[in-house]
């Protein structure tokens, strides 16, 4: 007796294509390039002292990073 599901899964075995996938960030709070890691790294940080700190993207950071010009 043949198992209909177990036969699809090897024909439509992935394995191989997982086995190749990239591995993603930890925390989507750094991903995105230098300016989104470093605020997630401080958010992170300001997390460790405050669980219910909220932190986010302000000038001075846009500023550091070449975005956004002192006004």
């Amino acid at each position: 007796m043949t198992n209909d599901r177990t036969e699809t899964a090897r024909d439509h075995d992935d394995s191989a294509m997982i086995d190749r996938i990239e591995k993603t960030p930890q925390e989507q709070g750094r991903a995105g390039g230098n300016l989104a890691r470093d605020v997630g790294t401080d958010a992170a940080m300001q997390r460790v002292r405050d669980p219910e700190a909220q932190e986010g993207v302000d000038k001075q950071d846009e500023i550091n990073h070449g975005e956004r010009t002192p006004g």
